[in-house]
């Protein structure tokens, strides 16, 4: 559940010093983008055509591959930066356990068999995606570099518990706007499902936002998430910052079909994951929510906000929105996908939004106490 973003690492003079094929092959297409953007007024316009250009180029593997290697860099000097050992934390980690047990352990045959062709690409400058141990091993410290400077007016400065802060404003946000639907929905949640758990990150949070509830279920379609999460709950489990062993699961899974019964759940909550949905699976996973949930339930989201100015500032930047969709494929669609509506035409009531940080938002919806 960590958003990566490439905006310094991709330059028109690395483009333009790339195959000579690419640019022939988008010759054409150039001309056609000039032709558009002086005919259709308006810079978003201008940049959703030219981040479609510049994006197909991006696809030219050693061109991929040396902006993939610049966001690793990048996130690894701004971890060292705020005094996080990125390698030393990473290899204690994967010296922890036997991860291919754990990895056996985690997967469900099923699942593997029917995984959705979307998630099969690459994310976040790992050419695997989120299927392999770099990316699960490694998410906790990335998502302390990647969310540091979320709070910072300039987008530089940097704080070490940013990511900490991010997670705090979503539950901030989803309590704000649960009280303002129903005052006592936040007690009434004792079944709670994370989707898009990661390695847990986003679960323990909602354990710490609901001390009442008598369960959680963290779902994610990596197996190696999974394999992370457990870990991580064996070892933490009774820690102040860790769980209660007896209240959290994790299982292998997928939010477009949830392993749950119809009516079942309190909250369907879910953290930094709708960016990486394509619009299609993105309202699959809002209708899924809304069959799980029991009548008067609630479905919770938090992510980019892309009506916020930091936002705004990198989608008007040609080359800084190209870069943060070569680690985020479908950040286009999910800009574009208007969530609120969704859940709207879902059967969802009520749907209200908040700011969680200068550059996130949290959805809150309620299922109609009579279901329709």
């Amino acid at each position: 559940d960590v958003p990566v973003t490439m905006s310094t690492q991709v330059s028109n003079a690395q483009i333009a010093t790339r195959s000579s094929s690419v640019r022939r092959s988008h010759r054409r297409s150039r001309r056609a983008m000039v032709c558009v953007s002086a005919a259709t007024p308006g810079s978003a316009n201008r940049t959703s055509v030219a981040a479609e250009i510049i994006g197909a180029i991006l696809k030219f593997p050693p061109l991929w591959e040396a902006a993939s290697k610049g966001a690793k860099e990048k996130m690894v000097k701004r971890a060292g930066e705020l005094g996080i050992e990125w390698e030393a934390e990473v290899n204690q980690l994967r010296s922890a356990a036997d991860w291919e047990q754990a990895l056996k352990d985690a997967t469900d045959p099923a699942v593997v068999e029917n995984m959705p062709a979307y998630y099969k690409t690459s994310f976040h400058a790992y050419p695997e995606g989120n299927l392999g141990w770099d990316p699960a091993l490694e998410v906790e410290v990335a998502a302390k570099a990647v969310h540091a400077p979320v709070f910072s007016e300039d987008g530089k400065t940097l704080e070490k518990d940013g990511d900490e802060k991010l997670r705090a404003g979503y539950h901030r946000a989803q309590a704000e706007a649960m009280d303002f639907i129903d005052p006592d929905m936040r007690k009434k949640a004792k079944k709670v499902v994370d989707v898009g758990c990661s390695s847990g990150l986003s679960t323990r949070a909602l354990v710490g936002a609901f001390p009442d509830a008598e369960q959680f279920v963290g779902i994610d379609l990596s197996n190696y998430f999974i394999a992370v999460a457990n870990h991580v709950l064996d070892t933490r489990s009774g820690d102040p910052n860790g769980y209660d062993r007896s209240k959290v699961r994790f299982q292998h899974g997928a939010g477009e079909n949830l392993p749950f019964e119809n009516d079942s759940q309190d909250l369907v909550s879910s953290c930094l994951t709708f960016h990486e949905l394509p619009a299609s699976a993105a309202q699959d996973v809002i209708r899924e929510a809304y069959r799980v949930l029991k009548p008067g339930g609630c479905m919770s989201m938090m992510d980019m906000d892309p009506t916020a100015p930091a936002f705004q500032r990198i989608a008007n930047n040609v080359f800084a929105f190209t870069a943060f969709k070569s680690t985020e494929p479908y950040l286009e669609q999910y800009a574009a996908l208007d969530v609120q509506e969704v859940m709207r035409r879902a059967g969802f009531e009520t749907v209200e939004t908040r700011s969680s940080s200068p550059r996130h938002r949290t959805i809150v919806a309620r299922k109609p106490a009579a279901a329709k």
